[in-house]
């Protein structure tokens, strides 16, 4: 098994550099946002007709154990979600608090995970090692084909602290990103970083304009690829329903 992370660089200086140029770097910009963003809707429109993204489905788990606002968490799932809306694949949200008079009321929260299920959690902080660096904000244990990664995890001190260098964007826009690519390695399974877009493994001042402005998207091939997984985890959890019912005559 292999964990993923995605990790951003901040270039003080070319923001910087960005900032003293004004108008013409800002037009520049502007201009690029608006070719973006038309592309993307036709893309999107294309992609993802009802049909699709009401038939593709995942139900993601979240286990808090990390203080994080709740309007912060809500605008984090709102913004992954519309990622992969943006795909063909609907995500569900299961909040399971594990602090407070809330803590796992949800009897979601404590039965077994299904091929279709997603374990999330938003943790404090994880301690660096051979698949966490120091500058990644969360990690996925990815799979290779046939099988299926269903665990990931974000860091919320580390979310904190990439701030910093993403002023555009708020806690729970930066979260809702990084869980997006997150669940993206385990829909894409091992080796999935890719040299640009949400996948990326180095986010730097142009991916986090992007991401600002909602347009930091997984790739038609990646879109693919998550939709055909999302497909054959249904049919495995299908399978295993019959089963289970054959079983029980």
């Amino acid at each position: 098994m292999k964990n993923k992370g995605w990790k951003e660089e901040s270039d003080r200086q070319g923001s910087k550099g960005r900032q003293r140029t004004g108008g013409l770097a800002d037009s520049s910009w502007a201009i690029l946002l608006m070719v973006l963003v038309a592309a993307g809707n036709g893309w999107a429109r294309h992609q993802t007709p009802a049909d699709v993204s009401k038939e593709l489905h995942l139900t993601v788990k979240v286990y808090i154990y990390a203080p994080i606002p709740q309007y912060e968490l809500a605008t984090a799932e709102r913004v992954a979600g519309k990622i992969f809306q943006n795909v063909g694949v609907e995500l569900s949200w299961v909040d399971c608090p594990l602090t407070g008079p809330t803590a796992q009321l949800n009897p979601t929260c404590t039965a077994p995970n299904t091929p279709t299920d997603i374990h999330l959690n938003i943790v404090p902080d994880f301690a660096e090692g051979p698949w966490v660096g120091k500058s990644a904000m969360g990690f996925a244990v990815a799979l290779p084909p046939p099988s299926h990664g269903q665990c990931a995890s974000v860091s919320y001190v580390r979310a904190m602290g990439l701030l910093r260098d993403a002023r555009e964007l708020t806690l729970g826009e930066l979260l809702g990103h990084g869980i997006a690519h997150e669940i993206g390695h385990l829909t894409l399974g091992t080796n999935s970083h890719s040299p640009s877009g949400l996948m990326c493994a180095h986010w730097n001042v142009h991916e986090l304009k992007l991401a600002a402005y909602s347009q930091l998207r997984f790739s038609e091939e990646q879109a693919a690829t998550i939709r055909s997984d999302v497909r054959a985890r249904q049919t495995q959890y299908e399978a295993s329903k019959s089963d289970q019912l054959a079983s029980q005559k």
